[in-house]
């Protein structure tokens, strides 16, 4: 074949060489048009896997294929591309070919070689051109018509058109009810569809027409036999491209092809065709039609031939009976279109005449009707079934009425046969299955029964039921039936017989069989519990071994031999598998009874008797303290449940929970509902003081004390101290407001409660415990504890994490489900901004369930064994980073863990060393200048917690595990001593800190002498000492531990041991409710005066303890004092031998689990106490210890005493004299000012606002600059318009930590510039809104730090100026406190600094004693307040500080401050002074004096200022009383200066001894005063009697004694005396007068045109002259002097006062008094106003109307003399000139000046008195 087809190509694809046929496709594909090839041959085999070669007949067909772009082919459900390219050598050349026969190749048959043919085909001869449009219509719906009809019915259509009747041809389809019409022409056809519509025939008959669709389908007909489809693909793709999958066999000789192109079909057609010589035709084949169209060729249909075929006769019987049988195979035949007739077993089958009507199935159904019947008629008959029996005679008659009553209501026929001895059965084939075996064995079984009747015995065995089925389990008694099938084997339960029925010979060999098989099974004793054996005995084994194993299929049985119980099997495997199934169904629980008196109980009884009779399959056994119950497993537990129920219900036991008093009431009130419910009806639940108490069944405690654990945990609690005049008062009376509205709104309980009832920190009630704490010499407090990470209450917490932050595992993810979503979300956004790498560390806010306020995410290394150097570092990079973090914040507190410990493979002992040394590293490197406080690490896991606090140890040394830290202690409280060796050579280092001392051996041991109670010590084991009877009842320490641990200690250790023990013995028991482990009971002796051998079994007691915790691996153990009481021991044998023992433990054990041992010694136990510390003194110290107890108070101050002068309270420290005052920090001329600002420094409120605006805009603006810079929050600037040099700016925090730090540094710039003097101002008392008292204390601690650092410095004075006076004692408090002694109490009287003052008033030398003391200011304090300690419980801290705030708010907005300023203050008496005193104690406020001296006045009085706080209605009250004794004090005064005038004018004397004396002022001026009001006489005392003195000369006549006494009264008036001349006349003993003045007077007329100059408005009512000669003498006196004084005579001015119609009377007479100054107006100082202008006294502020609305107004004459401005405050003019020389009023405007203030009373004489309206 290569030379017919010579050119190649090779042909590649990824296609499976296994795929059937795969070279006739690679054929079809290149023979077809889709690969544009032709002609061609393949060579393929499976060999050449994924190539092939084509070869082509002419190079032409070969390039086409090649130019082809793209080849694919469809192989199965993939779509291979296919690569061809010409072969590496192709030197073939192509030869010629002429021949017009086409050639092919090809498959003919499947699975034969490939064979080469030639088929021929005859060319059409040449067609003329004709139309291919369509041609022929269909007829549809003709009725049976004939091809006549129908030819004259479309002949009827055309009538007159151009057809003819041979132009068209009519080709009937009579199986679709239609006939096809071809014309020769389209048009005519088209004619035709046209015409058909209205053709009459057409519509009546509703004949259908259409026209013929274009067929793109032909049916090749009349093929040679097994003509493949790839072949006939190939074939067909020569005339046109065919369809994928175009190809379908119809018959087995007829084929339907599709093509592409419906213009191929006439190609096709127009061909003449053979295959292998064989001629066939090819037709169009139409879709619509189901049929191909063959023209005048048609084959007319007929019916197929019928045929018989042959059925069973007994099934043929069943068809005659059972008419439904029939039914179901004539009905099954039909749909094949049969007919059947089974008039004999020779069954006819014709074809339905419904075959000719299936439209275009109908050929092929003729076709193919025979097969297609006899297949269905097959399938109809294989439904039913007959079969046949023989019977022997002699049992036909037995075995016939049984098989007629067997089959009787089946549908089956039976159909017997007695001459063959057989019966037939027939029917449906499911009916004879079912009972044919039935059938059968009843006559195998009647036949077999008859012929053994008469050669059988019978014999018995006696064998039990199990063993029974152990033999015949596994096929022995199939064995005897296949060897004797006759043989009868029957067994009898209840007898427990095996009986054998059959042949002797049989039957003997049976049984033989039977009994050796008995013999040779396995016996095995069962090893179970004996509780379980036990159970064992007391059931029927027989119905145990079919419970346990042979229901299971486990061919086991139990047996006893009495004492046993054994197993029995055939082998040993099954036994094994017997007793694992035993171990696993059977088993028993126990459980211990700690109340033995509840199984005495006769509901107890009735309980067990119940169980025994419901519950057959356990059993249950008690003694004194412990209930087992066994049996099956499924069931004891319930049963075990049930009965541990019952004891834990009325086992009854108690519970105490401590909690802070008011959190025991908040959980019992306010919580009441959360726990009620879960407590109604099963404990006893009582709320005391600080404990909770659950009692009640066991069962129930300890279901209900989770409850309440929860509820204390989530509660939160703090106390806080209000420090306000009034405030404990103004709680008592609106406590139940405060309660209530607490409890309403925030749900938080309030209460009030005393002064030694709260903690020292406001902390929540539930601390947790530290395992161990240490406080570095820098002051930070590390401490280790085992606590949840989530809950743990913080400023920040550490989690550890990888660099993407996905918080998806271990404590990272715990602290994102606690904190919600959002830790998360902001991890993600983190990560997007900024790539971390290992050993970094990041903020991050918390939230949620979170205690802390931030979280700091530290990326922990991942464990590299092969570098640990390097993981270390990596490690210490993430914790210093998460350190370095919390500072930058500004942190106290932060929580780490065991950072890389978990999945990141750190070694736990490795990772905490590594954690602990960063933290040291950090804190040795920054010195202790850190925010940080406490540093906290945490875990929750035993093993961690102790390799932290083993790391701690390590690291940083042993500290006392009782040691007690107060947060703000000094760090010098706690001092490390070095120890030299004891006697004992035990190098130690001790450790002296409150109530504990601590050292620690070579080895490594702490041991720790403690003062506390035993039973409430943590460490792991504790020691108890007993007596022999093991009764924890009796002896002190006994006693306590058995309080504090239950009941439930004393049952354990009844179980250790019964009736009475050794002495010397140690039991363990666990520690029950003890906060320890474990608890050694030491049975120890009593002392016997030495003469036994009591100590060395004290030694042995201490060594059997500390071996056993070693040996039981504990970490701490802790003792009493063994002995030391009842038992009688001496203290110091005790301290001596238990500390022997114990540096004997640490020299000579071999491991060292135990790390401390402690001494616990009873805090009122003074003579122990002192025994062992003077012990441990003498071994470690080498001095007494009374010479250094550290229980005494020590000089830690570092302030010398504090003093005050003039309001300034000094100290010094480290030669640096520091001054707290209060005053104006803008004022200060320190070398520096520290302003208080924010981070940008751009804070402008408060002090610092005072500071920024007096300092002008170029101090601003430097501060923006400074502040755009790196800073360490503090800058410095220029002064600007300040009087000092620089100005140290910081940036406040509410931190107090932070405000000691920016001191310090602020020290530290100030003394680096060389500067000497700074002045702070009450740093974070504003904004920040910290108390005074924190500030105080870090403003003094920064002073502190930073002389102890930098004690050698330029700096020298250091000024706390607080400018809010009631801040002042809390920082006088804090200096105190630093003294290098207490602070001691002021116990003179408030009042004895101004005592000499008030004396020196009211005795009229008040100037002189006022230059004596020099004038300068004090203040004094008020009394002491009592502060008010509230306790608040709540829900969250959220609540709580809410609380805080709403009481705080409560109590502030009831304070307030009422200042009274009055110079009268100091007049007040000794009696005064006391009221002022009981004032504060009676009414709750507190009182001030501020006193301020006139600087450059010295013997002026100053002004004095009394400010009383407290509640509103108390300062009202206090105020108003304080008023009171005010206006008594003036009222005072003035009547001192009346009697002062009185005794210049007029002098009253009286005789005796010939001589006239003086009478004292008040009776000189009681004389005087009835003289003017012209009285005839008055009553004076004199001398202790009383006189009547007639006026105006006398006598005076006693008025019990009638002795009578001469008097006169001297004028000291001179007639010289200079008065006006226009002055009315005068009586001699007028004081002073009033005259009104005629309105047509010049004088009237002056005075009312001054007045109506500014006041033309007003109505002047009258106006009168004022004449009081001695007010007049004084003013023209002072004028004199002033006009010499000044130099000049323009003194005096004109000008108006307004007054009220009540002090009229008081100015007439004594004239003006200043010290009502301010009680109109004080803005240009405190003296008298007086207006040059009448409108401005002629308000009725000044003049106020009186009752009828008139007012008042004098003109006066003021020596007004040389006046400057005034301010206010002046109580004195300034001076003004350097002589100390005042001027002598102050005004509003010196250039203008409209108002004057005079400061002398006697500088204004009120001239004329104006009535005005």
């Amino acid at each position: 074949m290569a030379g017919e087809f010579p050119y190649a190509l090779c042909v590649e694809g990824q296609w499976d060489p296994n795929t059937p046929k795969l070279k006739n496709k690679l054929t079809i594909y290149f023979q077809s048009k889709k690969s544009d090839g032709g002609d061609c041959e393949v060579e393929y085999g499976v060999s050449d896997r994924q190539t092939a070669t084509v070869r082509f007949k002419t190079e032409e067909v070969r390039q086409r294929v090649l130019n082809k772009q793209r080849h694919e082919l469809k192989i199965g459900q993939k779509t291979v591309k296919i690569i061809v390219s010409l072969p590496s050598s192709d030197a073939s050349v192509p030869h010629e070919s002429t021949s017009s026969v086409s050639t092919i190749t090809g498959e003919p048959h499947c699975e034969e070689e490939e064979e080469e043919e030639e088929e021929e085909t005859v060319e059409p001869p040449e067609k003329k051109e004709e139309d291919t449009t369509h041609r022929s219509a269909v007829i549809e719906n003709i009725q049976n018509s004939g091809q006549e009809f129908l030819t004259m019915l479309v002949e009827n259509v055309l009538k007159g058109s151009s057809a003819e009747s041979n132009d068209f041809s009519i080709e009937m389809i009579p199986e679709s009810n239609c006939a096809v019409v071809t014309f020769s022409y389209s048009k005519d056809a088209n004619n035709f569809i046209v015409s058909c519509p209205s053709n009459g025939i057409i519509k009546r008959k509703n004949i259908k027409v259409r026209l013929l669709e274009m067929t793109s389908k032909v049916k090749a007909e009349g093929l040679p036999p097994n003509t493949n489809l790839d072949y006939l693909m190939l074939y067909f793709e020569k005339f046109g491209e065919v369809e994928d999958d175009g190809v379908t066999m119809e018959t087995y000789q007829s084929a339907i092809i599709t093509f592409k192109n419906p213009e191929d079909v006439q190609t096709v057609i127009n061909h003449q065709h053979q295959i292998k010589k064989q001629p066939f035709r090819v037709l169009p084949y139409y879709e619509t039609l189901q049929t191909a169209l063959y023209g005048k060729d048609r084959p007319t249909l007929r019916l197929p031939e019928e045929f018989t075929e042959k059925i069973d006769k007994t099934i043929w019987h069943h068809f005659k009976e059972n008419q439904k049988s029939l039914g179901l195979v004539t009905q099954a035949m039909s749909s094949h279109f049969c007919e059947m007739d089974f008039q004999s077993s020779a069954v006819k089958i014709s074809p339905s005449s419904s075959l000719l009507n299936r439209g275009g199935q109908t050929r092929k159904l003729i076709q193919t009707w025979k097969e297609n019947a006899l297949s269905g008629f097959s399938v109809a008959m294989s439904n039913f079934k007959s079969i046949e029996l023989h019977i022997q005679k002699d049992a036909w008659t037995e075995i016939q009425p049984e098989i007629q009553n067997t089959v009787m209501g089946e549908a089956v026929t039976l159909v017997p046969c007695t001459d063959e001895g057989t019966i037939a059965v027939a029917g449906l084939k499911e009916d004879v299955d079912r009972i044919e075996g039935i059938l059968r064995q009843t006559v195998q079984r009647v036949t077999q029964r008859i012929q053994r009747e008469k050669g059988s015995e019978t014999d018995e065995i006696k064998i039990t039921p199990s063993i029974y089925t152990l033999l015949f389990c596994d096929g022995l008694e199939q064995q005897i039936q296949d060897k004797f099938p006759e043989m009868d084997i029957t067994y009898h339960a209840h007898s427990q017989k095996l009986t054998l029925y059959g042949l002797k010979d049989e039957m003997l060999e049976t049984k033989n069989d039977i009994l050796e098989a008995v013999l040779n099974l396995i016996r095995k004793p069962i090893e179970l519990h004996q509780s379980v054996l036990d159970f064992l005995h007391k059931k029927d084994l027989e119905e145990m071994s079919k419970v346990l194993f042979f229901n299971k299929e486990i061919n086991v049985a139990l047996e006893s031999d009495g004492k046993r119980v054994l197993l029995v099997g055939k082998t040993d495997n099954d036994l094994d598998v017997g007793e694992k199934r035993l171990q696993t169904d059977l088993g028993h629980l126990s459980f211990n009874v700690e109340d033995p008196s509840v199984l005495t109980r006769s509901d107890w009884q009735d309980l067990v008797s119940h169980i025994k009779n419901y519950v057959k399959n356990v059993t249950i056994q008690t003694s004194i303290n412990q209930v087992v119950v066994s049996g099956f497993v499924e069931s004891i537990k319930d049963v075990e449940q049930e009965l541990n129920d019952f004891v834990q219900k009325n086992s009854h036991i108690e519970k105490t929970l401590k909690a802070h008093k008011t959190v025991v009431t908040f959980i019992k009130d306010h919580k009441r509902q959360d726990w009620l419910e879960e407590v109604k009806g099963k404990v006893n639940v009582d709320f005391k003081d600080e404990t909770i108490m659950i009692s009640g069944p066991k069962l129930y405690v300890t279901e209900c004390v989770p409850v309440f654990e929860d509820l204390l945990t989530s509660a939160h609690h703090c106390t806080m101290k209000i420090v306000k005049p009034g405030a404990k008062k103004f709680f008592k009376e609106k406590e139940s407001v405060c309660v209530t509205c607490a409890k309403t709104n925030m749900n938080c309980l309030v209460q009030l409660i005393d002064e030694y009832d709260h903690p020292h920190d406001t902390v929540q009630s539930q601390i947790i415990k530290p395992a161990y704490q240490y406080k570095s010499h820098e002051g930070i407090e590390i401490t280790v504890n085992k606590a949840d990470m989530c809950s743990f209450q913080a400023d920040a917490v550490v989690g550890a994490c990888k660099e993407t932050l996905l918080l998806d595992g271990g404590l990272a993810k715990a602290l994102s489900d606690a904190a919600g979503p959002k830790l998360q979300n902001a991890c993600d956004k983190l990560v997007k901004r900024r790539k971390l790498t290992t050993g970094d560390a990041v903020l991050l806010d918390a939230g949620g369930r979170l205690r802390c306020k931030h979280v700091i995410l530290a990326i922990g290394p991942q464990y590299n064994p092969s570098k640990p150097q390097e993981s270390e570092k990596l490690l210490k990079k993430a914790v210093k980073k998460s350190l370095n973090v919390a500072d930058q914040e500004s942190f106290q507190s932060l929580a780490i863990p065991a950072i890389s410990s978990g999945a990141f493979g750190f070694p736990l002992d490795l990772c905490a060393c590594t954690i602990v040394k960063a933290i040291k590293e950090f804190c040795d490197f920054v010195e202790g200048d850190i925010a940080l406080r406490k540093i906290h690490l945490v875990d929750n896991n035993d093993k961690t917690v102790q390799a932290l606090e083993a790391a701690v140890k390590k690291i940083y040394g042993v500290s006392s595990p009782t040691q007690i830290i107060t947060a703000g202690s000094s760090s010098s409280s706690q001092q490390q001593i070095q120890a030299s060796s004891s006697p004992s050579q035990h190098q130690i280092t001790a450790l002296f800190q409150g109530a504990s001392q601590s050292f620690q051996t070579k080895e490594g041991l702490t041991i720790t002498l403690m003062k506390g109670n035993i039973e409430d010590t943590t460490m792991d084991v504790v020691v108890n000492t007993l007596s022999s009877d093991l009764n924890l009842g009796v002896g002190a320490i006994s006693i306590a531990l058995l309080k504090a641990a239950g009941p439930q200690l004393q049952v354990l250790l009844n179980q250790q041991v019964t009736g009475s023990a050794n002495v010397g013995a140690v039991f363990e028991t666990a520690g029950a409710n003890l906060k320890n482990k474990l608890v050694f009971h030491a049975v120890v002796p009593h002392w016997n005066q030495g003469q036994g051998n009591e100590s060395k079994m004290l030694e042995d007691i201490v060594d059997k303890c500390l071996g056993q915790a070693e040996q039981r691996q504990q970490s701490s153990i802790v003792f009493s004092a063994i002995g030391t009481g009842n038992l009688g021991f001496p203290k110091p044998l005790v301290v001596c031998t238990m500390l022997d023992s114990a540096f004997t433990f640490s020299s000579k054990r071999s491991s060292k689990h135990v790390k401390e041992v402690v001494f616990a010694l009873h805090p009122k136990d003074t003579q122990t106490i002192q025994a062992f510390t003077d012990e441990f003194s003498k071994r470690f110290i080498g001095q007494s210890a009374s010479a250094s107890n550290p229980t005494q108070p020590q000089s830690t101050g570092p302030f010398s005493k504090v003093t005050t002068k003039s309001g300034i309270h000094e100290t010094t420290v480290g030669g640096i004299t520091l001054q707290v005052l209060n005053g104006d920090i803008t004022t200060e001329k320190t070398d520096v000012i520290v302003n208080s600002s924010n981070k940008e420094f751009t804070l402008k409120s408060g002090v610092s606002k005072a500071i920024m605006e007096k300092a002008g805009p170029n101090v601003e603006a430097e501060c923006q600059q400074l502040a755009a810079k790196t800073n360490s929050g503090l800058i410095m600037t220029q002064a600007g318009n300040l009087q000092c040099k620089k100005i140290i700016h910081i940036s406040a925090q509410s931190n107090a930590i932070m405000i000691q730090k920016h001191v310090k540094k602020a020290l530290e710039m100030c003394a680096k510039e060389k500067l000497t003097s700074i002045a702070f101002p009450a740093i974070g008392t504003g904004q920040a809104g910290l108390s005074p008292g924190q500030v105080a204390d870090s403003m003094m601690d920064g002073v502190v730090d930073m002389i102890g650092k930098s004690p050698q410095s330029t700096l020298k004075l250091v000024r706390l100026v607080v400018f809010q006076a009631p801040m002042l004692p809390e920082f006088l408090k804090s200096m105190q406190y630093r003294e290098n002694g207490p602070a001691k109490q002021e116990k003179e009287s408030t009042w004895s600094k101004i005592k000499t003052y008030a004396k020196s008033l009211i005795s009229g030398s008040w100037e002189k004693e006022m230059k004596q003391q020099g004038g300068k200011d004090f203040v004094i304090e008020g009394v002491q307040v009592d502060p008010v300690f509230l306790s608040i419980c709540g829900p969250s801290q959220a609540e709580v500080d809410k609380t805080k705030h709403f009481l705080e708010d409560m109590i502030t907005q009831e304070q307030v401050f009422q200042s009274i300023t009055d110079t009268a203050i100091l007049n007040f008496s000794d009696k005064d002074q006391q009221r002022i005193q009981d004032l504060q104690s009676t009414m709750n406020v507190t009182i001030r004096l501020d006193y301020k001296a006139h600087k450059g006045s010295e013997g002026t009085s100053g002004q004095a200022t009394l400010t009383v706080q407290g509640l509103s209605r108390d300062v009202l009250k206090a105020t108003q009383e304080i008023q009171e004794m005010l206006k008594t004090a003036k009222e005072d005064e003035i009547l001192k200066k009346e009697m002062d005038y009185t005794s210049e004018l007029v002098d009253w004397q009286y005789e005796q001894g010939g001589q006239y004396k003086s009478f004292d002022q008040r009776t000189n001026w009681e004389l005087e005063k009835a003289l003017g009001s012209q009285a005839p006489d008055i009553k004076i005392s004199f001398q202790g009697q009383t006189y009547q003195v007639k006026l105006p000369e006398g006598p005076a006549v006693s008025t019990t004694g009638g002795n009578k006494m001469n008097i006169q009264r001297i004028d000291r008036l001179k007639a010289t005396e200079s008065i006006p001349q226009h002055w009315d006349a005068m009586a001699p003993n007028d004081l002073y007068q009033k005259f009104n003045l005629q309105p047509t007077s010049t004088e009237y007329k002056d005075v009312l045109g001054r007045f109506q100059a500014t006041c033309p408005n007003n109505k002047v009512l009258k106006i009168e002259r004022i004449q009081n000669p001695g007010m007049w003498k004084n003013y023209q006196n002072n004028k004199s002097v002033m006009e010499k004084k000044n130099g000049h005579q323009k003194n005096e001015e004109k000008l108006f006062h307004g007054t009220s119609e009540q002090t009229i009377n008081h100015i007439n007479k004594s004239g003006f008094n200043r010290s009502y100054a301010g009680k109109n107006a004080a803005a240009y100082g405190n003296g008298t106003y007086f207006a040059r202008n009448a409108s401005y006294s002629s308000s009725n502020t000044y003049s106020v109307p009186n009752a009828q609305g008139h007012k008042h107004m004098y003109l006066c004459r003021v020596l007004a003399g040389d006046f400057t401005k005034g301010a206010g405050g002046m109580i004195v003019p300034p001076t003004k000139n350097t002589n100390c020389d005042l001027y002598d009023t102050v005004v509003d405007n010196p250039a203008a000046p409209t108002i004057f203030v005079v400061f002398r009373d006697d500088n204004a004489y009120p001239e004329y008195l104006i009535t005005f309206t």
